[in-house]
């Protein structure tokens, strides 16, 4: 019977120091490097330069102070909240205890986010686990640069992969599918791509859900926050970003690239818009007949990262999704011209180039030569090439089995000789 007793409290145990190994290592090395990740951070005093995170505790206590959030604006480096309302109700607790304090838990909860789409995405658990997120804090400049501004990128990803790919262990799934989906669009709009993918491999009821679940929290955060949430949409139709121009290098989105090749036009930001649309669709597409297939890990890293592309503005460290896409790169089965193409876009990813080499800011993106051009635009056309070609093989293949069937019936009703 003591045995009995005890074996839970020795699973417990277990479990802790699994969580420890696979938690600790990289939360101490991102502690460590997080003063030099921005500029302007200090180690000694431990004060790291997490701007974005600051934006989010300036724009709660301005609203719990009866204040416009969409007014406030930080020190020294003038950002703005950006966010849909009900971003900032969400962040309530940020208001109080010191900022040194939630500059540890926010780092903690996005290494935490990290291992969990590492864990989903098939890494072993245990100290590989740990080991390989110590080198992605190190090496995955999205991911690094996502812990150094305190952004929320890894925690939306990890919300979106833990709705779509099952857990290793079995559990029973207690929040409906389609909810965490739901609740990640809310937050920064780009996600609903997943509703229409989720409709697209077969499951409705949960595509439903996610419309459902985006809904009900933006309507929480219309609630308690209806005037601003009104000024968010009206603006947003509008083109009202409330950030840097599309124009800039860090920017890597589709429309990015249009504003760099071409002009800052009306007709330009439509036809951007436009591409960036069907490219998405497109990978939503891709992204289903690969989840059909079994390539589920592949499928969900290629819609991610066309959510980046599809976006007005996608910042370099806004494309987390890379983390996924590197470990299907590694263990999907997909054609090799994809895999080598897809492995040349998480190294350029991880790279940054467009920021470690370019001038940048002020309009400079207008005077590149034709190299610089190349080094700001390669990303997405990467990730353009990928999807497109993918695209393209869905359809040669459907016409060649088409071709075929009608072989086999052309044979079929041959009279015998």
């Amino acid at each position: 019977m003591s045995s009995a007793v005890a074996a839970p409290g020795h699973r417990d145990r277990l479990r802790s120091g699994r969580l420890l190994v696979e938690l600790l290592p990289p939360l101490v090395v991102a502690l460590v490097i997080l003063p030099y990740v921005i500029s302007y951070g200090t180690f000694r005093p431990w004060a790291p330069s997490t701007i974005d995170l600051q934006v989010y505790v300036y724009a709660v206590h301005d609203m719990l102070a009866g204040l416009d959030i969409f007014q406030t604006k930080t020190p020294f480096w003038n950002l703005y909240f950006i966010y849909p309302p009900i971003a900032a109700v969400l962040m309530v607790p940020l208001a109080f205890g010191p900022y040194v304090m939630w500059q540890v838990i926010w780092t903690a909860v996005l290494v935490l986010a990290q291992q969990a789409v590492l864990q989903r995405c098939g890494i072993p658990r245990g100290w590989k686990l740990g080991l390989l997120g110590v080198a992605v804090v190190l090496a995955v400049e999205p991911i690094r640069t996502t812990l150094g501004y305190g952004q929320v990128n890894t925690m939306l990803m990890a919300l979106v992969v833990l709705d779509l790919l099952p857990s290793r262990t079995g559990r029973r799934r207690r929040v409906p599918q389609g909810v965490w989906i739901g609740l990640a669009a809310a937050i920064k709009l780009t996600p609903l791509l997943f509703v229409v993918f989720l409709f697209l491999t077969g499951r409705r009821r949960a595509a439903l859900t996610g419309a459902v679940s985006f809904a009900v929290f933006t309507g929480i955060g219309a609630i308690f926050l209806p005037h601003q949430t009104l000024s968010f949409f009206t603006g947003l139709s509008g083109g009202d970003t409330r950030t840097a121009s599309p124009l800039y290098s860090g920017n890597q989105s589709l429309l990015g690239v249009f504003f760099r090749l071409g002009d800052s036009s009306r007709t330009t930001t439509l036809l951007g818009l436009g591409v960036a649309g069907i490219v998405a669709l497109l990978g939503a597409v891709v992204g289903a007949h690969w989840w059909g297939r079994g390539q589920r890990v592949f499928a969900v890293a290629l819609v991610g990262l066309c959510t980046c592309l599809a976006s007005p503005l996608s910042w370099t460290h806004h494309y987390v999704w890379i983390l996924p896409m590197a470990v299907a790169v590694v263990t999907a089965r997909i054609p090799r011209w994809s895999r080598l193409l897809a492995g040349a876009w998480v190294l350029w990813v991880c790279a940054c180039l467009p920021l470690a080499v370019l001038p940048y800011g002020g309009g400079r993106e207008r005077s590149f030569t034709a190299l610089q051009q190349l080094v700001a635009n390669l990303g997405p056309a990467l990730g353009v090439v990928l999807v497109v070609g993918l695209a393209l093989g869905l359809v040669t293949g459907a016409r060649g089995q088409h071709a075929l069937r009608r072989t086999d019936a052309s044979r079929a009703a041959a009279p015998a000789a």
